[in-house]
């Protein structure tokens, strides 16, 4: 079985982000990870390759130079090769473009499986991979905690839904995005860490499935009109009263009269 894992590379939670002068771009701290959700995407192939004993995970992210460092860390988990589509040039981060994109590669490389993470981190969109399905015009299922392998072109998988969970039986080739609580991503050894440093990350060029990049601004969705801060948090009110019973009246006065919650 042949699976393919698409990731992002994101800034850490931890590093500093300050909005440009210009409002639309963002000065971000050189402190970056791949995206926490697609590292149960790249646990669950290694997994199923790993059960199967046989097959071959390939990991793919449509990014500039430094997104080597997240196909690094997937080939240290245990990945099998690593592709860089390079975005370099392009105006905007837009999810169709960059699912137009990663569709191709899907095409040109061949595929029996294919997950990402649920979402990026940064973004929050959600929407990559169900877009990839639709350009590949595949099954996909979202959101999923549970995979089994009923056959070789078949799997069963558990969804969450609103208010519960779904079965869904899902013949290959197919797209999944996971959630949470899938598995639990490996720590990779300090052999893995070694193979990565060496493994050459090949930077593939959209042209070469057929995509011609610089058409590709002109297919954008999405523009950023300016990066606004969040509104800033209100000082903490101290409420006043002696006695506990006081006190229970004064923040009833204030969540009626100030908050109006109530």
């Amino acid at each position: 079985m042949k699976i393919l894992v698409f990731i992002k590379h994101v800034a850490d939670t931890e590093a500093r982000i300050l909005i440009s002068s210009d409002k639309k771009t963002l000065e971000i701290e050189n402190k970056y990870t791949m995206s926490f959700f697609d590292e149960f995407a790249v646990e669950e192939a290694l997994r199923i390759k790993e059960k199967l004993k046989e097959g071959q995970v390939v990991v793919c992210t449509f990014g500039n130079k430094k997104a080597i460092e997240a196909l690094r860390t997937a080939v240290a988990m245990g990945a099998d090769s690593a592709f860089l589509i390079d975005n370099t040039d392009m105006e905007n981060d837009d999810p169709m473009v960059n699912a137009k994109v990663l569709s191709g590669f899907a095409k040109r490389e061949g595929f029996d499986l294919i997950l990402c993470g649920r979402q990026a981190i940064d973004d929050e969109n959600a929407c990559l991979g169900p877009m990839i399905a639709e350009f590949l015009d595949i099954p996909h299922v979202s959101t999923i905690t549970k995979l089994e392998i009923i056959e070789i072109k078949k799997i069963l998988v558990e969804s969450e839904i609103e208010g519960g969970t779904a079965l869904t039986e899902v013949q290959l080739p197919a797209l999944l995005t996971v959630q949470k609580g899938l598995n639990e991503p490996r720590v990779p050894l300090i052999t893995g860490v070694m193979k990565a440093m060496k493994t050459a990350v090949p930077v593939v060029d959209p042209s070469e499935f057929g995509i011609i990049k610089n058409e590709l601004n002109n297919e954008s969705r999405t523009y950023v009109l300016s990066y606004e801060p969040p509104s800033g948090r209100p000082p903490v009110k101290i409420v006043e009263g002696e006695a506990a019973d006081i006190k229970v009246k004064n923040l009833i006065e204030l969540l009626r009269n100030e908050a109006r919650a109530i």
